[in-house]
Order: C-alpha cells, then structure tokens, then sequence
C-alpha cells in the first residue's frame, strides 16, 4: 500500500540505506485519501480476526484507541526525510 520496501545500495562504497517504502505506493497525499484504513477479515480455525491497516494520508481519521480489542491495528509513520548511507 505505501509501496514495495526498498533498501538503496552504493556501488563503490558498498555501503546501504535504510529501509524505505519506493514505487507502486497506492495511498499517496493526493491519492486514496477518501478512506481511513484497508481492512482484512480472516477466518482460520474457527477464529475470527479483523485487521485494519492505517491510511496516514486520509482525510477523515479513525479513533483508533477506542476500537474495541478484536480490532488489530497496523499504524505506520511516513518519513519525508532525504535517504543516507548509514
């Protein structure tokens, strides 16, 4: 959904970046921003499980504090700093 994660390598120094989030984001600051999170319900053994992937670029935003404990949710933290070499 923010897009494939991907690590940058130097060819000289042989040294790598930091994990980031790089192409084929679907949920972008002027895309998708109509819905708070993507949902996955999932049924395995009799158990029933409901996850919610946060949308960070929605207009509208969820409480997510106060969804009841069946409710597994995935927040993430965008970065918009400029990618180094460690």
């Amino acid at each position: 959904m923010y897009g494939e994660l991907t690590i940058l390598l130097d060819k000289k120094t042989r040294q790598s970046s930091e994990t980031f989030n790089g192409k084929n984001q679907s949920l972008q600051e002027g895309k998708n921003t109509s819905f708070s999170s993507v949902g996955r319900l999932c049924d395995r053994g009799g158990k029933t499980t409901v996850t919610l992937f946060e949308n960070v670029f929605s207009k509208l935003t969820v409480p997510y504090e106060q969804l009841p404990a069946c409710f597994e949710v995935r927040r993430v933290e965008v970065s918009i700093e400029p990618l180094s070499f460690a």
